[in-house]
């Protein structure tokens, strides 16, 4: 299927994406808010994303709003935030049916970027900011949140890890902050800190579907060129700096199975044989990981890799009896050098070469997955389609991929104990 992807400028650090795909039977629209990670903002950042989707001026309830968009055939609306590299994405997303599907050929797509647009520029406020009724609500949504966290061990461990892994950069930063600095926060703060980020986040707006974006964009640039702007152009992530010498963390606390993070770093590995390298070591159900630690050897309960290209890192996620976690560390890092040493064949390489290519022919199926892939092409400043990246794929040869293993070396191995095994040693 044909996708034709446009980025056209609308204001200063303002941009309109428009993502046309004939196969599709909804329009989306996204608009994310991006800045750089910080601990004096991530939280009041976080709680917008909780609060501007229920209300606005112009639909002061939920319930006003809710309303308003099953007349749109049932549109959904809603707010997030995540992390890319070094940035914090706050983003709201609605979709609806695609214009011809309703009954009175109605303009439901543009009607729905009205409800968006009221949302994003103009909130439901008291005189001190944020509706505080209704503020209180998603300030303990976030809260929840924030503590919900530690109940889920693998993530907790990751992002404890990513605090070492990542010291002193701003990917440290958990996306939604820590609990001391969501508790601070006032509707009246993060209301300031909300118009602080129109003005300074730089904001894309995707449009996927199979509708001509004229009118979309049109509306939508009339919207957001009147928006007040102070755009400093600092949203570019660097690569993580490599440790002289590996860092070994230990955290403890009540729970029946470690964790274990390894992560390895590097500052010049190409970015397709760093992909495929990623997909041999630790990334498929095929992968040297979980053949030889988990299955094979039965070191770990899980045991794989994730490859964060901006930040030229490959982390290893693992859960493991205290009893092995220093056999599980040993053996992780020996099928890594495996790796450096080409101790791998064609066949898994054609495995891995066929499982991220399947995974980029899935992106053009799905709104989310085209706007993850353009977004990511952003802030990479590049601007490949997922077929240029297929065909770049296939042409990465055995020796790339171990060019790219030789340019990682471990950085820091971050281990999650039980209190009750510690005691009893």
């Amino acid at each position: 299927m044909k996708i034709s992807y446009k980025r056209e400028k609308i204001a200063d650090g303002i941009h309109f994406n428009s993502i046309r795909n004939a196969s599709l039977k909804t329009n989306s629209i996204v608009v994310n808010l991006v800045s750089p990670l910080s601990e004096e903002t991530a939280s009041l950042n976080a709680a917008a994303s909780y609060f501007i989707t229920d209300s606005s001026s112009d639909y002061p309830t939920l319930v006003d709003i809710s309303s308003k968009l099953e007349e749109l055939y049932g549109a959904s609306l809603k707010g997030t935030v995540c992390r890319s590299g070094d940035n914090q994405f706050i983003s709201i997303i609605c979709s609806c049916i695609n214009d011809r599907f309703a009954f009175e050929k109605e303009n439901v797509t543009v009607e729905l970027a009205k409800v968006l647009l009221s949302c994003l520029t103009d909130p439901h406020l008291d005189e001190k900011g944020f509706y505080e009724q209704d503020f209180a609500l998603k300030k303990q949504e976030l809260l929840d949140d924030i503590d919900a966290v530690i109940n889920e061990k693998r993530s907790y461990a990751v992002q404890r890890a990513g605090k070492v892994i990542y010291k002193g950069e701003p990917a440290a930063v958990s996306v939604k902050g820590e609990r001391s600095s969501a508790e601070k926060i006032t509707n009246s703060s993060a209301y300031e800190q909300y118009m602080t980020m129109l003005k300074t986040a730089q904001i894309e707006v995707f449009f996927v579907g199979a509708n001509e974006p004229d009118s979309i964009k049109e509306f939508i640039c009339s919207g957001l060129s009147k928006l007040e702007r102070d755009y400093k152009g600092d949203c570019s992530s660097k690569l993580s700096a490599i440790k002289a010498e590996p860092e070994e963390f230990t955290d403890e606390l009540e729970v029946a199975q470690c964790k274990m993070v390894l992560a390895f770093k590097s500052d010049k590995a190409d970015l397709r044989a760093a992909k495929l390298m990623n997909a041999i070591f630790g990334a498929t159900p095929f992968s040297k990981l979980f053949l030889n630690v988990r299955e094979k050897l039965s070191l770990c309960y899980y045991c794989s890799s994730n490859y964060n290209d901006l930040k030229g890192v490959i982390t290893v996620d693992s859960g493991v009896e205290k009893a092995n976690i220093e056999k599980a560390k040993d053996e992780i890092i020996r099928q890594f050098e495996l790796m450096q040493k080409g101790e791998f064949d064609e066949k898994e390489i054609n495995e891995a070469r066929l499982a991220v290519i399947n995974s980029l022919r899935s992106v053009n199926d799905s709104a989310a997955g085209l706007v993850n892939w353009y977004s990511g092409q952003i802030f990479r400043n590049t601007s490949f389609s997922p077929e240029d990246e297929i065909e770049m794929l296939e042409k990465v040869t055995k020796e790339d991929i171990v060019e790219a293993a030789k340019s990682f070396k471990l950085d820091t191995v971050y281990v999650l104990k039980g209190k009750e095994s510690a005691e009893n040693e």
